[in-house]
């Protein structure tokens, strides 16, 4: 069972609220981080297994900290008021702000008394005009709205990509160009991302989610060349996967800029025709990128036209490539100007359409609110015109 570690990114979920914190680096340091509406230690769970923890309040008077202790049972309010009554139907129930008679003060006085997650919703739920008299869905909604709020439960997780994707994607979509899971794994497989394989990866935007990705995938057979205009590469979602040195090790940078330049003095050096490989960069990357050397090339970008077709020339004769956009119009572009090259066969432009579906007993619907869209992805095989 893992363990988790000291300067690690760890998954903190409570309920449907989902966080990514990094833990601190030296051991015993205090790592203070809000949870909801409570001020957690996450530094306590170093060195204990992944897995569900229970917030525990520390006694410093009116700072209070929780601390968290592994727990391995988990009591839901739903199991323990299941002999409640329960209403035919809501047609009685008026919402005037008026059926709690618990108020903001009173609350936050129990919470200063110490007392746990379970007893506030009890209290919450005993001071309720209209609880007795809701329909049981109606009741097991209240309990699980209030739970996300006082529950006293979290789950510390591995982070993995599924996990991220899903946490940037909440937090803010167009941090990762609104990059939904689905369609993230739309892409691995329309770019054949595979073991022992070489891949080019151009991440202009989504902090470097792609490149994780792809590095999870291979595990650490391999090579990713990971391309970048200026600056440095994004890695913040590759820092949050807390890679090992060998699944690291596949990982090459290659600055584009950096490439024309040195091309550029080789052609008036030389005034013959450019060499078709780029310089080494870094001094254990074996062999140099050679044109036409890749297996698949993976393009994440606002306005693809431009890079797109200079980067597909990387690409060997039949590889994959898998080209993303938040918006149609830059990727139909680039679907005309492949089309007249003649540059690759199997040419597609697709949208993924993704829709949740809640599935519970005699209650099971498409959720009401869904993503309007995931973006599009332009994917063919690199043809010899």
């Amino acid at each position: 069972m893992d363990l988790v570690q000291n300067d690690a990114f760890v998954i903190v979920q409570r309920k449907s609220q989902v966080s990514l914190h990094q833990l601190p680096k030296k051991q015993g340091k205090k790592w203070t981080v809000k949870i909801g509406r409570d001020k957690v230690d996450i530094s306590s769970v170093v060195g204990k297994p992944h897995g569900t923890f229970k917030l525990v309040r520390e006694k410093d008077g009116k700072n209070s900290v929780f601390t968290l202790e592994p727990s391995d049972e988990v009591v839901e309010m739903k199991d323990k008021m299941k002999d409640l009554n329960s209403g035919e139907n809501n047609k009685e129930i008026w919402d005037d702000g008026t059926s709690q008679q618990l108020k903001k003060e009173d609350i936050e006085e129990l919470r200063g008394q110490g007392l746990t997650g379970s007893e506030i919703v009890t209290q919450l739920v005993e001071n309720s005009k209209t609880f007795q008299i809701k329909t049981e869905f109606s009741q097991e909604k209240y309990l699980n709205k209030k739970e996300e709020k006082y529950s006293e439960w979290v789950d510390i997780l591995k982070p993995n990509i599924r996990h991220l994707a899903k946490h940037f994607h909440s937090q803010d979509p167009m941090q990762i160009l609104n990059l939904r899971p689905d369609t993230l794994a739309m892409i691995m497989s329309l770019a054949n991302i595979k073991s022992n394989g070489k891949f080019g990866v151009f991440d202009g935007g989504c902090q470097g989610l792609v490149t994780a990705a792809i590095l999870d995938r291979i595990q650490g057979h391999g090579t990713v060349w990971n391309l970048f205009l200026k600056g440095t590469p994004q890695k913040r979602v590759i820092q949050a996967m807390n890679f090992t040195p060998e699944q690291l090790k596949p990982l090459k940078n290659c600055s584009l800029y950096k490439l024309k330049e040195t091309l550029a003095k080789e052609e008036n050096a030389d005034g013959d025709e450019v060499p078709a490989k780029m310089i080494k960069l870094d001094e254990d990357a074996a062999p140099p990128l050679e044109f036409g050397s890749l297996d698949g090339m993976v393009i994440v970008c606002r306005r693809p036209t431009t890079i797109a077709k200079e980067l597909v020339k990387l690409l060997a004769p039949s590889g994959n490539f898998a080209i993303f956009s938040p918006y149609s119009e830059p990727l139909s572009e680039t679907y005309i100007q492949f089309r007249e090259c003649n540059l690759a066969v199997n040419l597609q432009l697709t949208e993924t359409w993704f829709r949740t579906h809640q599935v519970l007993p005699l209650r099971t619907h498409p959720e009401v609110n869904m993503s309007g869209s995931g973006g599009y992805i332009l994917s063919g095989i690199k043809v010899v015109s």
